[in-house]
């Protein structure tokens, strides 16, 4: 077993360095606004993006989650939301999380569509509640009525709203769940501008894979999860690398990472769209699926299969997610 073990991970090395130097280019220096900073995901991306809100809660200024879960939940389906408040407080203490006060005025959309029989509501509206801890609640969005099935909603893409829309999980409701999110973070003091369904605004940018073995190679393990590449769309508003753009990162649910789709869901979920016309710059993290990825179905790490550390600061995703921002921001 254990010489069985090494050839895996010596195979899967060698898959790594070959794709680190055939892959996409590597991802550009953007000098994105610091201060517009935001994250959202649905399923396992919803409940990674509530992990990396609270572990880096200082340069975060929005959150959208979609179908997910609270903070450190593990997978579990029973949720002790004060024991998980005052679990993140201790985490701070320990300085694994950033002072969950930052954020006090951050700008909070949730989600869960009304026909989900998969993540029960019961999850989303114990988020909230967790939320509530720490969130002025003026700034919280709730949206438990649109009759969505286990999906990312759109206005114009997708399969039945009600219906399990495989592969892709893309629903169309006539909802865009995009512009929601981003103009609930962003549209506070004017709105965002909405895309028309149908609309071919994002042909208008630059859509692109880079390469996101560079963020990961210094993690010191093979078990990070990632996938190869990654997708982002850049504005055209924001091709100068002076534009002051603000940044947006979506994290995919499992079975919709590239792995699966390869780059329908981050082309066809809405963003670009809204990105285009608001200079927000989008990016698409991809966790890596099927029989020789660490997590078969291509789920970010909710779970802990990374390590124990997995919901904090120093989580191997977490930490890459960071280094991508990072490189954004410069």
């Amino acid at each position: 077993m254990a010489a069985c073990t090494s050839v895996v991970y010596a195979l899967l090395a060698l898959f790594a360095a070959l794709d680190e130097v055939f892959g996409a280019d590597p991802l550009e220096s953007r000098r994105a606004d610091p201060d517009q900073v935001s994250i959202s995901g649905f399923s396992s991306g919803g409940s990674f993006a509530v992990q990396y809100h609270v572990a880096h809660s200082q340069s975060i200024m929005g959150a959208g989650i979609l179908a997910g879960a609270p903070y450190h939940s593990s997978g579990s389906i029973l949720f002790n939301i004060p024991g998980l408040q005052h679990d993140t407080q201790t985490f701070y203490q320990a300085n694994l999380v950033d002072d969950p006060s930052n954020m006090a005025t951050d700008r909070v959309y949730l989600f869960h569509g009304s026909s989900d029989i998969m993540v029960p509501e019961y999850a989303m509206t114990s988020l909230r509640e967790y939320y509530k801890g720490f969130v002025d609640n003026n700034n919280i969005k709730e949206v438990l009525d649109v009759p969505a099935f286990h999906g990312f909603p759109t206005a114009d893409y997708g399969g039945e709203c009600g219906h399990l829309a495989g592969p892709l999980f893309l629903n169309n409701c006539g909802y865009n769940a995009a512009y929601e999110v981003l103009n609930h973070i962003y549209g506070g003091h004017r709105p965002l501008t909405k895309p028309d369904p149908f609309s071919h605004v994002a042909s208008h940018g630059e859509f692109k894979a880079f390469d996101q073995n560079e963020f990961t190679t210094w993690l010191f393990t093979l078990d990070h999860g990632f996938d190869s590449q990654g997708y982002v769309y850049i504005p055209s508003g924001c091709a100068s690398s002076t534009s002051d753009c603000k940044l947006h990162v979506h994290f995919h649910g499992c079975f919709m990472g590239s792995s699966f789709v390869g780059d329908e869901f981050a082309r066809k979920s809405g963003y670009n769209e809204v990105g285009e016309l608001n200079d927000v710059i989008i990016v698409y993290p991809q966790i890596k699926g099927g029989l020789l990825a660490v997590d078969a179905s291509g789920c970010w790490d909710w779970m802990a299969y990374t390590n124990e550390n997995y919901a904090f600061k120093s989580g191997v995703q977490i930490t890459a997610i960071h280094r991508m921002i990072q490189r954004l921001l410069e």
